[in-house]
């Protein structure tokens, strides 16, 4: 970020003066009055709520009549099971309705619901005993009416009546993502296909890009065939199998994560207009016929974001014009990482997130004693949450959830050994700090009663009336000797009455709910973390502190004002007065909170404020962030707008506190050059504005680019009789490199080739001495090939001594940093991990070899592939996630720092890239065959188009249309009548694509092989029949 381009101060008349360092080019409009930026809301829509989520099934049972939603038969067609956790309990609506003044109690104003919508009982994938029912309201089949097994819609209402007269409001759970899993595959295969290599086709064959348009498609247009079984969902319209992804099981990877079937739910497809449409006219009938107050949105990063901004502005303009100009709409993204999580609010337009990024630093602050640091770090990115209608204080803050688990489940694995008293001052201060930081907060029921449980999901959703559930059962609760073989609505448990303590306090003392929040103090490490909060209207300061240590510590905190009396409120019955520089001591008891509250308002400056502007650098594109620094009152509050080209200002949104900035996403299609205006006003305490103008351009974004298979590497492998393969070394020209790997066929060196070289002449030296003779290799043809000692031959085919058997229990990953530096580095998992860790605490390396570190991942049952993470704390080796994907690399990898590409195996096709060549040919009217398979090969096709096809730039001219190929094996009879092609590789048509062969036959045709993002592996001419 530089200084503005040009700055205009202005005074208090708005008259600018004449300072410029360049020209600003004359705007097609003026920017907004300093009067007009002045008067944006420095708050937005919902700052004071508390929440208190609860599952229907899992809170109270009002009515037994609908426990098993009015079905027949056993718990595998009702769903309902009260002795298995994955089952329906029992707790329905007219039971929450019966008991609002529990949870109003706590100081509640908002209540959070699971969703309520009609659900399949029971989704069952052939497993009985991995069956489950739809109890916490994720696998809907109706989107009109409410689940049986909770009641009806007539008993919605009245639970929202009920709640709305005692002052709380009434949020939805809405997913948008998936439905209930209706839709099967014809090919019983459920790994993710991707779209790179299994692109969408039209109803001519030709691959398109779903998120530029939306051709006519059908059945045959998917990476998998759709059908959708005998169960029908409402409205009818989701009953049409095109309308969703059809892509396999996501791996919560790249693209997978918004393509693919979330644990098999048929997942919408959401970039097509039909599908947004439809999702939108769904919830605007839940808003008109219902008064709810907002929606928490399920799996809002498995969604494009696209749906999110058409989604959100017309829910939000549906709900203005039926008098609910405060809708509220917050997003589950599963992320620690703001960057990933603000979009939804910047880009998508809904109102806030759930804080995932501050549930990860209150858990690591107080149940692991982590550094305070790491508080400040979450909540100096909140500026990335603000636009003109909402900020940070609208963050919906957490401790733990019916998903990820309870704060409880957290303080007892963190923490083995503890004594309940310990336990219960830790989840008093992890509470502590979530009402009293910035944000609404959430109470998840069961938490104010001490629940705890073995992880998360079922482990984490616990009735709170009597359970009959063996894990339940044996849980050990937080505060208490009960167990969760009695009810649990008991307002004399030490958190509840802690809770609703803390609640009136905030609701006496608004400014601890949504006053400013300036942070005072980090301690280095482990200690004391303390922020004032302020209304800017009476300018009373609040000094918040906590200590995570486990003995009491003190600090110099400073404070907005010297010699100011602090009086205490909570925590702490001591009166502090600041000195001369405005500072107090505070000592603040072990796994402790404390408040105190100023005895007079913050004194207001003298003088009027000043402000520079601060604008991205020319050649600004994607995110970008604005600032300002200032003089004056430190109340004083920034609001920026901007401009690009001629189109309309636009209110960025406001700063209240240093350091001043907001965030702007450029479109991607901005032209380069394009002018970029700003303006910031600063408005302080008394009123009192200054302005300042700012220029820059944007620059030129990359064009898209056709994925190509980069080889970045050569690697050798190299067998030596004897096995000795220490002091081995490849020399190339002036270049060696040690033959650092090892594998079971023996030792393996890699080394980048030169620029444009077609062929590479290498040795190999034993101890310095040549242990051969020299080998050229070519390439354009192998990445990675095998030779022997003496042998000249290099086999680009792995060998069969290559090809040990792999363990189908685990994956094994080898991690090679060039600075052998390994010091901290750990691995983390999730899907495919038979023991997903924390990422605090990532899965260690079991050895060190010559090649780095080796990790071995227990995989899961029927586990298809494996994402992970190499990181050293918040430091990871790759920005992106990684997914080992072992149908095209196997349950082995050999990976290098920061490359998330596998030195070994390498990518490689079976043939070059040459359309001169036919090395492919079409043996009968349905298979084709081709020698060799290739390595990391994701499908195969042929390829064919009217006008012709050439290569260019290791990509296709035109990818033409397609005909799919799938693996097969030749027929005796093929065999007897093809005796030269029975050890080659052999291809079937899909049978989807038999009525366009003939086509294909009249012209150029080409067989291609693809890496899993679309890369060109292999591209050649295909030999056709005689017949």
């Amino acid at each position: 970020m530089t200084l503005a381009t040009a700055v205009l101060a202005t005074a208090l008349t708005g008259t600018p003066s004449t300072a410029t360092t360049t020209p600003a080019p004359s705007p097609a409009a003026p920017p907004p009055s300093d009067r007009a930026l002045a008067a944006q809301p420095a708050r937005h829509d919902l700052t004071r709520e508390q929440f208190y989520l609860a599952l229907p099934d899992r809170f109270a049972n009002g009515d037994t009549s609908n426990d098993r939603g009015g079905l027949t038969g056993t718990r595998m067609e009702t769903g309902f099971d009260p002795t298995d956790k994955k089952f329906f309990q029992g707790g329905d609506l007219k039971g929450l309705t019966e008991r609002l003044d529990y949870i109003k109690g706590l100081g509640t104003t908002a209540l959070w619901m699971a969703p309520v919508f009609t659900n399949i009982p029971v989704q069952n994938r052939g497993d009985a005993k991995d069956a489950s029912a739809g109890y916490h309201g994720y696998w809907i089949t109706d989107f009109t009416r409410v689940d049986p097994h909770f009641g009806t819609n007539e008993d919605l209402k009245r639970l929202i009546a009920a709640a709305h007269a005692k002052g709380m409001k009434v949020f939805f759970d809405v997913i948008t993502n998936h439905t209930a899993d209706t839709v099967d595959y014809a090919e019983k295969e459920y790994g993710y296909r991707p779209k790179g290599a299994f692109p969408y086709l039209d109803d001519t064959g030709r691959p398109f890009d779903d998120t530029a348009e939306a051709p006519r498609v059908d059945a045959d247009s998917f990476p998998y065939t759709p059908a959708a079984t005998t169960r029908t969902k409402v409205p009818a319209w989701l009953n049409d199998p095109t309308m969703y992804h059809n892509r396999g099981d996501s791996t919560f990877v790249g693209e997978s994560g918004l393509y693919g079937d979330f644990f098999g739910h048929d997942d919408l497809w959401t970039e097509r207009p039909e599908v947004v449409e439809g999702m939108k006219r769904i919830y605007e009938k839940w808003v008109e016929d219902f008064a709810i107050d907002g929606f928490r949105v399920d799996t809002a990063k498995n969604v494009n974001m696209e749906f999110w901004t058409q989604w959100a502005t017309a829910l939000d303009a549906y709900a203005e014009k039926r008098g609910r100009e405060d809708f509220f709409m917050f997003a589950e993204a599963f992320s620690a990482d703001a960057t990933i999580t603000a979009p939804y609010v910047t880009q998508g337009r809904l109102d806030s997130t759930l804080d995932f990024p501050l549930q990860s630093a209150l858990r690591n602050y107080v149940s692991r004693g982590g550094p305070a640091g790491d508080l400040a770090h979450v909540l100096a990115q909140d500026h990335r949450y603000t636009t003109d209608k909402a900020n940070a204080y609208e963050q919906v803050t957490f401790l733990g959830s019916h998903d990820m688990g309870r704060i409880g489940t957290f303080l007892a694995q963190d923490n083995p050994g503890a004594t309940d008293a310990e336990l219960l001052r830790r989840d008093r201060l992890a509470h502590e700090l979530l009402l009293l930081s910035r944000g609404n907060p959430v109470v998840y029921a069961g938490d104010e009663q001490g629940f705890t449980g073995a992880g998360g999901d079922a482990d984490a959703r616990q009735s709170l009336f009597a359970s009959q559930v063996p894990d339940y059962l044996d849980d050990d609760l937080i505060g208490t000797d009960r167990t969760h073989a009695t009810d649990a609505f008991d307002p004399g448990h030490p958190l509840y009455r802690m809770i609703a303590r803390l609640s009136g306090l905030t609701k006496r003392h608004p400014a601890l709910r949504d006053g400013v929040q300036i942070e005072r103090h980090v301690a280095e490490g482990q200690g004391v973390y303390a922020f004032s909060r302020v209304d800017p209207r009476n300018r009373i300061e609040y000094l918040v502190a906590v200590n995570n240590a486990e003995e009491p510590r003190t600090a110099e905190v400073p404070t907005g004002a010297a010699h100011q009396d602090l009086l205490p409120l909570y925590g702490t019955r001591r009166p502090l007065r600041s000195g001369p520089a405005g500072a107090v001591t505070v000592t603040v008891p072990a796994l402790s909170a404390v408040v105190l509250k100023a005895r007079t308002p913050l004194p207001h400056r003298a003088g009027a404020p000043s402000l520079t502007l601060s604008v991205p650098p020319a050649g600004a594109r994607g995110t970008v962030e604005i600032g300002a620094t200032l003089s004056g009152d430190p109340l004083t509050r920034v609001v920026f707008a901007a401009q690009a080209g001629n189109r309309p200002w636009q209110v960025l949104g406001s700063a209240d506190h240093a350091p001043y900035k907001v965030t702007q996403n450029l479109p991607a299609d901005t032209p380069a050059g394009t002018p970029l205006r700003y303006k910031a006003v600063a408005v302080d305490g008394s009123g009192r504005t200054a302005a300042a103008l700012g220029t820059t351009t944007t620059g030129e974004n990359p064009p898209p680019a056709k994925p190509k298979a980069e080889r970045r590497y050569v690697v050798v492998h190299y067998r030596r009789q004897d096995g000795d393969h220490d002091g081995l070394r490849l020399r190339t020209g002036s270049v060696t490199a040690e033959f650092a790997g090892r594998d079971s066929y023996g030792a393996f060196a890699w080394v980048a080739p030169p620029e444009g070289a077609t062929s590479l002449s290498f040795t190999v030296e034993k101890d310095g001495v040549p242990d051969g003779p020299e080998r050229v290799l070519d390439v354009t043809a192998a990445g990675e090939v095998w030779t022997r000692q003496g042998s000249t031959l290099l086999d680009a085919t792995r060998p069969a001594a290559a090809q040990l058997p792999q363990d189908p229990a685990k994956a094994l990953i080898h991690y090679h940093r060039p600075d052998g530096d390994y010091d901290g580095w750990g691995l983390h998992a999730w899907t495919g991990a038979a023991h997903p860790p924390e990422w605090n605490d990532p899965i260690r390396p079991v050895r060190r070899d010559a090649f780095g570190l080796v990790f071995e991942v227990p995989l899961s049952e029927r586990a298809r592939s494996l994402s992970y993470i190499l990181h050293k704390k918040e430091e990871k080796d790759v920005p992106t996630d990684e997914a080992l994907d072992f149908r095209l690399h196997g349950r082995e990898v050999w990976r290098l720092a920061g490359d998330p590409v596998p030195l070994s195996p390498s990518l490689g096709g079976a043939f070059p890239l040459d359309l001169s060549r036919r090395d492919a040919v079409w043996l009968d009217d349905t298979t084709v065959v081709w020698r060799g398979a290739g390595t990391g090969v994701a499908s195969q096709q042929l390829v064919y188009a009217p006008g012709g096809i050439v290569l260019t730039a290791g990509a296709l001219s035109d990818e033409g249309r397609w005909l799919r190929l799938t693996p097969a094996t030749l027929s005796a009879d093929q065999r007897a009548r093809h005796p030269g092609y029975e050890d080659w590789s052999a291809f079937s048509l899909d049978p989807r694509d038999l009525d366009r062969a003939a086509e294909a036959r009249r012209g150029q045709l080409i067989a291609t092989q693809r890496a899993a993002d679309g890369a060109l592996l292999g591209a050649t001419g295909v030999q056709l029949p005689t017949h």
